[in-house]
């Protein structure tokens, strides 16, 4: 069975200044960026969405899908507070 859970969780400041979200899984991490993101373009976050969706589908190791996810976070200017 595929594991999507990540080894390190990533804290980021999503919505208003100081409320900070954990992110612990490939899924969660989908659910930010379809529906939490505050930019809906950006050529980071439509690498982040397609790794992703591929980790959920096993085509890809969650690792790589949760170092996408920080690099679309990066490119929104996303506060990350673990990585």
């Amino acid at each position: 069975m595929h594991s999507f859970w990540w080894d390190k969780s990533v804290r980021l400041e999503l919505g208003d200044a100081g409320k900070f979200r954990d992110v612990k899984s490939t899924r969660e991490a989908v659910e930010c960026l379809m529906l939490r993101w505050p930019h809906q373009d950006g050529r980071a976050l439509a690498a982040a969405k397609r790794v992703c969706l591929q980790a959920l589908e096993g085509k890809v190791k969650t690792e790589r899908a949760r170092r996408a996810f920080i690099k679309a976070a990066e490119e929104a200017h996303i506060s990350i507070r673990s990585q």
